[in-house]
């Protein structure tokens, strides 16, 4: 007689060999695609911690909401498309009627080869794509969460060509009729796909429109089944460049469609992109991601920087997809080779190259802006499936510190490399390797890196609160902190909390609830570890910590209740890649400000023609270099290294980062011994700036402690 679990695996395993049989005998194995074989995954999806809200349930509102309408409405991020220039032909790729994916301007003149593969006129064709969508997908979340009129009407404008652009088939991508899938030669099929989706994704999510989503499954199902064993996408020999292994990243939009749908075409896609056609190639770049060589703990991360910092979460997607521990022990692998990269600002190193750096680190090596968003998204996707506060702790130290330190207050200009140390801000530095790209600009060709720093906000907006589940039912959990409003319905009520706070330059957080009926449910707050023990005021609540280490508000909550989360930050350290220390603050690195000069070296004259002004490139060097060199060190003998926090009450709450509300003033130790007083500031509020120092004593003598927290 058959056991019952022999049973189960003949009525599984049976039918998979009897269609590869039929496959082989008709010869059609060639054809055979993701979707032809259900079950390819026989492990069952694993419960995420927490669910994320529907895009347009979270919005900022105080500081943060102040600086995303200031960016799109005078910012570079609203006004990219007027100002960026293909440097090769001067067109404005941005406008619409240079739209690639209406259009396919930039692969017209593809060719099939001897074997029937398309050739397009150059491995970078795809750039174009790459560039159009992701800043549009920025342009569509920042324009529906401030509100702003003018960046809408350009998003709308954009979903609907895409929507017009779809052809028969339900193809929406770059390539023309006839030049589509199989290539000889390296190109951002899947990757420029990605990019496009998840457009017309997040528009469907802030308005819900079902045709657009319908869209989207027409082009993915007709994308899907043209891979699996036989006709591989990973597997080209001729690739050179990052474009198709960018593709990877085509598991963000079969993600948030097997969430949306339940389809579980999706879930095996995205598992068998990985796992089968990715892990298993010989030719594909960002090798380090495959994995087996995740699963080898001493086989370092390396490749592309972007790609890097989002190939880490695939394996952690198919652990919650399969079960399979095998995903989970290579997403905690990655993860532990990613923290030995990364400086105190919470950015990747990633090097002159926008390679992942992992020899000869110093808090003065760059990283590219795509590296943090990259860094960033994957963040958001560990919190949302382990509830792990960690990673929230992490994300706030990258966005405030790495992120905010690379962008102008105002929103003009980003710098596509940023450092967490800089003494200079120029491409050809008076030390050290030139490098084109070491500039603030409100423009660069390519735009990868202002597309990325113009989704960091809006994402971490969408993040700042998720849906929790667990035995005390379902309720809320602020993941970030920062002002914002959250509205949803929870059991069957509408509730909205708003966020009163003017985090993270203060540490008292209001929460006000309102409902359209009583109704109970558990609010989670993250305490961040730099914090010691938080004070909970919320009246008639019952107030107790989870096992992950969230504070749990419970109660049959009504419209007036309020529950206060009062944080208690201290003085730390943070210790940087090479033994130095940086000083923080709760979650912000302090910096020693370096006095510069700045020199315009780039103009937009076609911008100002139409009447956008005040946008520029710029270089910045220290006014006197040798002074800003000097030898210092931190009191390693000092409580909080000798630091006070000082409080500027005339601070504007709405623009912090220009009017800095807090500083850290004390005393550094200079090569002499003697005390120099200084004072810091945070990270974002600076240019050229000197952030880590050895620990010492005024007598010369090496500290034993950094105090970190």
């Amino acid at each position: 007689m058959k056991t019952r679990a022999r049973i189960i695996s003949d009525a599984i395993v049976l039918p998979v060999i009897f269609a590869i049989l039929y496959l082989l005998v008709s010869g059609s194995v060639d054809t055979w695609t993701f979707a032809d074989v259900v079950g390819t995954s026989t492990k069952r999806p694993v419960t995420e911690a927490f669910l994320p809200l529907r895009l347009g349930e979270v919005k900022p509102e105080g500081w943060i909401k102040a600086q995303l309408r200031r960016d799109l409405e005078s910012g570079y991020q609203g006004n990219l498309d007027q100002l960026l220039r293909d440097i090769h032909t001067g067109k404005a790729l941005l406008l619409p009627e240079e739209n690639d994916f209406v259009f396919r301007k930039q692969n017209k003149d593809s060719r099939i080869d001897e074997h029937g593969r398309c050739v397009p006129p150059s491995e970078y064709t795809w750039w174009h794509g790459e560039m159009i969508a992701d800043w549009q997908e920025g342009l569509i979340r920042g324009a529906f969460l401030a509100d702003e009129p003018k960046a809408k009407r350009k998003a709308e404008r954009f979903v609907e060509d895409l929507l017009k652009s779809q052809d028969e088939d339900g193809y929406i991508g770059i390539y023309p009729k006839g030049f589509r899938y199989h290539f000889a030669i390296g190109d951002g099929e899947l990757w420029t796909q990605r990019c496009a989706l998840l457009c017309l994704l997040s528009y469907y999510e802030f308005t819900v429109r079902k045709d657009v989503l319908d869209a989207v499954e027409r082009a993915v199902k007709l994308t899907i089944r043209q891979y699996g064993p036989g006709k591989r996408y990973f597997h080209n020999p001729a690739q050179k460049g990052n474009g198709t292994a960018h593709g990877m990243l085509f598991v963000d939009v079969l993600d948030r469609l097997y969430r949306m749908t339940g389809d579980d075409e999706y879930r095996q896609a995205a598992i068998t992109l990985y796992r089968d056609d990715f892990s298993t190639s010989k030719t594909v770049k960002n090798a380090a991601a495959q994995l087996n060589k995740l699963l080898d703990p001493d086989n370092p991360l390396s490749g592309h920087g972007p790609d890097a910092m989002g190939l880490i979460r695939v394996p952690l997607l198919c652990y919650y997809l399969t079960g399979d521990k095998t995903f989970r022990k290579a997403w905690e692998n990655a993860f532990q080779k990613t923290t030995k990269n990364l400086g105190v600002g919470g950015s990747p190193l990633s090097g002159q190259q926008e390679e992942i750096m992992t020899k000869n680190q110093s808090p003065g090596l760059p990283y590219e802006y795509c590296s943090t968003f990259y860094f960033l998204h994957s963040l958001i996707w560990a919190m949302q499936k382990t509830g792990n506060p960690h990673y929230g702790d992490m994300f706030e130290k990258t966005l405030f510190n790495a992120a905010q330190g690379a962008r102008f207050a105002n929103g003009k200009a980003i710098t596509y490399y940023s450092a967490d140390e800089r003494l200079w801000v120029r491409q050809r530095p008076p030390e050290g390797k030139p490098n084109a790209r070491y500039i603030y600009t409100a423009a660069h060709y390519p735009s990868c890196c202002h597309n990325s720093a113009a989704r960091t906000y809006p994402y971490a907006i969408s993040a700042m609160w998720m849906r929790s589940r667990g035995p005390d039912g379902e309720g809320l959990a602020a993941t970030l902190y920062g002002p914002n409003c959250v509205s949803t319905k929870i059991r069957g009520a509408a509730v909205t909390v708003e966020e009163k706070t003017n985090y993270p330059f203060a540490f008292d957080i209001d929460f006000v609830i309102k409902t359209d009926r009583e109704v109970k449910f558990p609010l989670r707050l993250r305490v961040p570890e730099w914090s010691g023990e938080p004070t909970v005021v919320a009246a008639g609540a019952k107030v107790t910590r989870d096992k992950r280490g969230f504070i749990v508000v419970s109660k049959r909550w009504k419209t007036g209740d309020t529950v206060r989360l009062t944080l208690s930050p201290t003085i730390h350290g943070r210790p940087a890649v090479d033994g130095t220390t940086a000083v923080a603050y709760g979650p912000l690195v302090y910096c020693l400000t370096i006095p510069e000069k700045a020199e315009i070296t780039q103009r937009f004259p076609h911008a100002e023609k139409v009447g956008l002004t005040g946008f520029y490139g710029y270089q910045y060097d220290s006014m006197d270099l040798a002074t800003a060199k000097r030898p210092l060190k931190l009191h390693g003998d000092k409580p909080d290294f000798g630091f006070t926090v000082v409080t500027n009450k005339n601070s504007n709450p709405l623009y912090p980062w220009e009017s800095i509300p807090l500083k850290l003033r004390g005393e550094l130790i200079g090569a002499d011994g003697k005390p120099e007083a200084v004072t810091l500031q945070p990270m974002g509020c600076t240019i050229l700036r000197r952030t880590c120092f050895p620990v010492g004593t005024p007598a010369g003598d090496e500290a034993s402690s950094v105090q970190e927290k």
